[in-house]
């Protein structure tokens, strides 16, 4: 079970549920180039597409994988959604939680963030991130409970943001502008293309893309399946751990140990 997290995270978000995950499968989680521990990255001017589907390959052929499960958040999704198109004989099951790619639209003070009289200082104040100003971000974006975050968490997402700003800002550069994702990134136009079982799972109460975006992709792909969290922001994990992993576990057909 492969998991990848989303724009602008680390493999250590996925902590809450690793447990649970690990008590029924071999888990992977690994930091996407350009976050967490891994070496900076500069993602402008690539082929995203290309780049996400030979990464993947990469790791599972280091861990001496053939085939995976794959659960990809956010950017992860669309990770994890290229993979799935170029390699489907390597893909068991495909767990897309709210995918970049799924819709256009982005939050506006993502948007905002690219307009040239503020992306400078928006980016100098990413640059100095703090555990106050990571809790907010989260608030705005990303969990329904941002109090339920531990702070030992917000200081290593600080120090991480910190190390990884410039790579960070380059593969914003080439995925966002101010109309929102860029129209090359519009995976949900190939997932009828998909030829592996494949589930959204998506929080009730994601800020980031709303849950009905969900339903319009199930209304138009009618082999997609969907898996809603309650009382779940953008990273469902973190708000209702327990639910979220059996989620994921029931998808797979294994049963919560």
């Amino acid at each position: 079970l492969l998991l990848l997290h989303g724009g602008l995270g680390e493999a250590f978000q996925w902590a809450p549920i690793l447990a649970q995950l690990g008590r029924n499968r071999r888990v992977l989680a690994v930091d996407r180039p350009g976050h967490g521990l891994a070496d900076p990255f500069d993602a402008r001017g690539i082929d995203l597409m290309a780049h996400a589907a030979t990464f993947i390959a990469d790791v599972l052929d280091a861990a001496g994988t053939s085939r995976a499960a794959l659960v990809g958040s956010s950017m992860g999704g669309l990770f994890a959604t290229a993979f799935a198109l170029a390699h489907p004989a390597r893909v068991e099951h495909l767990i897309l939680q709210s995918p970049a790619g799924a819709t256009g639209e982005l939050p506006l003070m993502l948007r905002v963030g690219m307009l040239p009289g503020l992306r400078a200082l928006v980016r100098s104040q990413m640059r100095r991130p703090t555990r106050d100003s990571m809790r907010a971000f989260w608030k705005q974006l990303l969990v329904a409970h941002p109090e339920r975050l531990p702070d030992e968490f917000l200081d290593l997402s600080a120090l991480s943001q910190a190390r990884n700003a410039e790579s960070w800002f380059a593969l914003l550069d080439r995925t966002v502008d101010v109309r929102g994702l860029k129209r090359d990134l519009l995976a949900a136009a190939r997932f009828a293309e998909l030829q592996v079982p494949t589930t959204l799972l998506w929080g009730d109460k994601d800020a980031f893309a709303p849950p009905h975006h969900a339903e319009r992709l199930r209304a138009q792909s009618p082999r997609l399946r969907l898996v809603h969290i309650a009382d779940a922001g953008h990273a469902p994990w973190f708000d209702q751990p327990e639910a979220t992993a059996a989620a994921i576990l029931a998808t797979l057909g294994t049963s919560p140990a």
